[in-house]
This record gives structure tokens, C-alpha cells and sequence, in this order.
């Protein structure tokens, strides 16, 4: 029964929408490298995948350019349902703040599945930084006297964009390194090149349940319930970070015919049912999102809209630019 069910699924997931899918390995690319949130969403997802269909989820890391490099490979992809992407708010942000006459979100990728919503944590390196709470960092991070190493995943990434608005709003004074990713970034914070960073849940946690890292906040309205002690911006008064963070979808080429994402749609609703995969999205604090096919492409616009009103409003975007023009690390 173990060996049929795959193919049981299948079977069925053809019948209703006239495609059979898949029937040979699946390609995710993944925007960023090994050890962010994309990545670790990406391996489980393609645990759960395999089990759910008998055919392996095969990911292909391609970082770079705050995730819009993946994003505009995957767009060109040939759009046969083989080829999809994991991508997430970063992209509907960098829209409202990067003219990229390779790429568009709205118009190069379809939206198949909101896969999960991600709060982001502000964390510090305990060796290197003595804050205990958010109000300390935020006196720390407003002296001019001093110069601290702000880490992120990448100009134009959720990390980056978060603390862009926080030093926007509150006046304070630190140093950008932008890497290639969260995964690197992290690690050059538990190596103390960097001091702090604002970054994912699922990729800081392990880091902060060993005591590497010290969680200060997390963005959002509410605690998370894997760290029940660390406040939430909302009760803490950081308005900067009260709507930042972070969702990952699954998206295709914009030319998949109707009929194969819906195929597509199908797969991934027996997908977040998995028990394995639910039982590892909360041991991470999160839980399957389950938006499909046009509410989740009208969430997309929704959100890529209202990035365009918070950021413009600020004139983030010539940060961006700026940062985009002296590099990454």
C-alpha cells in the first residue's frame, strides 16, 4: 500500500484535471543558497513531494541579486510543469523598488501556492553585542559614536528591507554587509564579523535554541510559539517591524496552461495535508498557508502593491539603489 499510494494520487489528481502530473522528476529552484528559509522550506517540501507522489522534487540553488536572479532563470524556463520556483515577499518588495527589464513578478511568474508565512526575528550575536532587550538594541543601534555590522541575505532580500525600514523610522546608525544569502550571512554572524541581523524564523532558530544567537524580537502581532519569551513587535511598540514578515510560494512560468497548474494546484493540496510535513513546519513555528491558484495570484498583487505604497513612501528605494551599486560581500 505504501508503494501504491503515490500512484493512487496520481491517478486521481489526473482524472480531475485532465493532466496526469507529474510523471518525471519536478525542478525547484531555489533563489538563495543552502541554509535560509527558502532552502530549508525547499528540502521538506520535496520530502513531502516524493512521498505524496512517487516522483523526486529535485532543487537547484541559484542565489544572487537579493533572489531575482532565481527568479528570472525560473521565468524562462520551459512551462511544462517540470520547472517551478519558491519565492516569496522579497520579490513583490524589490518590484515597488527595482526597475529590471529582465524580470517582473506579476508578469513572468504564475502563482500556484502561498506555501507558508515566516516571521522574521531580530537577532544579535551575544559575544559581540550586550543588548538583552529591543529597547537596549535600539539605544545601541541610535549612537553615532559607535559603528555596528548590520548582516543580510542580499540587497533587495526581506532582511534587508526590514532593517531598512527600522533604521528609516527610528534614526539609527549602523553598517550594511549584504551577502548572498541568509545561510552565509548567519554564519558570519555566529562568527562575529557581523553583529546583528533580521532574518527568518525557520534559518535563525536552530542557532538561537543552541544560545549562539539572541532573539530580541519578532516581527508580527503576536509571540511565536517556539520562542514563547521573545516579544513581538506590536506589544513592544517597534511599528517599523509590525508588517514585516516574510511569505514563500510556489510559483511557474507565466505561459503553464491552465490545465497543468491546475494539475500543479491538485499535487500540492496532498502535499500540505502530508502529516510528516505538517509535524516539521511546526516543529519550525509555522504552519502549511494552503492559498491556491487566483486567491493566492490576487494575494500576490495585493502585497506587491501595497510593498509600492510602504517603500516609495519612505524613499527606500534610493537605499536600495545605493546599496545595490557598491555590491555584496
Amino acid at each position: 500500500m505504501a508503494v501504491a499510494s503515490p500512484v493512487w494520487a496520481q491517478t486521481k489528481v489526473g482524472q480531475r484535471s485532465g493532466v496526469t502530473w507529474p510523471t518525471e522528476p519536478v525542478h525547484l529552484v531555489v533563489p538563495f543558497p543552502a541554509g535560509g528559509s527558502s532552502a530549508i522550506l525547499g528540502k521538506l517540501l520535496s520530502r513531502s513531494f516524493e512521498r505524496t507522489t512517487g516522483q523526486p522534487l529535485r532543487l537547484q540553488y541559484l542565489g544572487g541579486a537579493g533572489g531575482l536572479q532565481g527568479a528570472s532563470f525560473a521565468a524562462k524556463a520551459e512551462a511544462n510543469g517540470q520547472h517551478l520556483f519558491i519565492g516569496g515577499s522579497h520579490l513583490a518588495a524589490a518590484r515597488a523598488l527595482v526597475e529590471d527589464d529582465d524580470f517582473d513578478l506579476i508578469e513572468d511568474l504564475r502563482p500556484l501556492v502561498k506555501v507558508a508565512d515566516v516571521p522574521q526575528v531580530l537577532v544579535v550575536n551575544p559575544a559581540r553585542l550586550r543588548s538583552r532587550t529591543i529597547m537596549e538594541w535600539l539605544v545601541d543601534m541610535s549612537r553615532k559614536s559607535k559603528q555596528y555590522r548590520m548582516g543580510t541575505a542580499g540587497v533587495g532580500s526581506s532582511s534587508h528591507i526590514a532593517a531598512e525600514i527600522v533604521r528609516f523610522q527610528e534614526d539609527l546608525r549602523f553598517e550594511f554587509v549584504h551577502f548572498r544569502g541568509s545561510g552565509p550571512a548567519l554564519q558570519d554572524l555566529l562568527n562575529g564579523t557581523v553583529d546583528t541581523m533580521i532574518d527568518g524564523l525557520i534559518s535563525c532558530l536552530p542557532h538561537i535554541r543552541s544560545g549562539r544567537l539572541k532573539a530580541l524580537l519578532v516581527t508580527g502581532s503576536e509571540r511565536v510559539s517556539v520562542l514563547p519569551d521573545v516579544p513581538c513587535a506590536q506589544e513592544m511598540g517597534v511599528h517599523a517591524l509590525q508588517d514585516c514578515g516574510t511569505w514563500h510560494g510556489m510559483f511557474a512560468p507565466s505561459q503553464l496552461s491552465s490545465a497543468r497548474a491546475q494539475a500543479v494546484e491538485q499535487v500540492f493540496r496532498r502535499v500540505g495535508a502530508d502529516a510528516q510535513l505538517q509535524a516539521d513546519l511546526a516543529a519550525l513555528g509555522i504552519a502549511w498557508s494552503g492559498v491556491y491558484g487566483d486567491a493566492f495570484a490576487s494575494f500576490v498583487q495585493q502585497d506587491t502593491s501595497d510593498w509600492a505604497q510602504r517603500l516609495k513612501g519612505m524613499g527606500i528605494g534610493n537605499f536600495l539603489q545605493r546599496d545595490r551599486a557598491e555590491g555584496a560581500a
